[in-house]
C-alpha cells in the first residue's frame, strides 16, 4: 500500500529535521569549543569570540548539511556553492542575532557563565535556523 504524498513528505521532513539536529549538535560543540578557545586561551572578549566561533560553525554545518541533511539538493558546482553559502550566512544571521542576544543577556544581566549562556542561545536559535536553511538555502518545501 502506497502512502499518501503528504505523509511521505512529512516523514522526509521529519528525518531531515533529525539530521539537521545531529549536525546542529556537532555545530554546537564546535561553536562552544572555539568560543572557549578564543575567549579563555586567546583572551578575546567573549562576544567577539562568539562571532568568530559561530561563523566557523556555520561554515562547517553548511558543508555537513549540504552533503548529508539535504543531499537530494546537494551543491554540484562552484557557482551554486558560493550562492548557497552566502544564502546560508544571510539566513543564519537571524539565528546569530538570537544566539548573541541570549548570550549577552544571560551573561551580563543574569550572571550565567558565558559557555552555558552560549548553549542556551544555540538552542533558542535552532528552529529559526532550520526553517530558514531548509526553505531558503536548499529550497525544500
Amino acid at each position: 500500500m502506497k502512502l499518501p504524498d503528504r505523509v511521505v513528505a512529512l516523514k522526509t521532513d521529519f528525518l531531515r529535521l533529525i539530521k539537521f539536529s545531529i549536525v546542529g549538535v556537532i555545530g554546537a560543540v564546535i561553536n562552544t569549543w572555539f568560543l572557549w578557545l578564543f575567549t579563555d586561551v586567546a583572551g578575546l572578549y567573549y562576544l567577539y569570540s562568539s562571532l568568530i566561533a559561530i561563523e566557523i560553525a556555520i561554515i562547517l554545518q553548511f558543508l555537513m548539511n549540504d552533503r548529508w541533511t539535504f543531499k537530494e539538493q546537494k551543491t554540484t558546482h562552484v557557482e551554486q556553492f558560493v550562492k548557497r553559502i552566502i544564502k546560508s550566512n544571510i539566513w543564519r544571521s537571524g539565528g546569530l542575532a538570537v544566539n548573541i542576544g541570549v548570550l549577552y543577556y544571560l551573561t551580563e544581566y543574569l550572571g550565567v557563565y558565558y559557555l552555558l549562556s552560549n548553549i542556551v542561545g544555540i538552542i533558542c536559535s535552532f528552529l529559526l535556523n532550520y526553517l530558514f536553511e531548509s526553505r531558503l538555502t536548499w529550497g525544500v518545501r
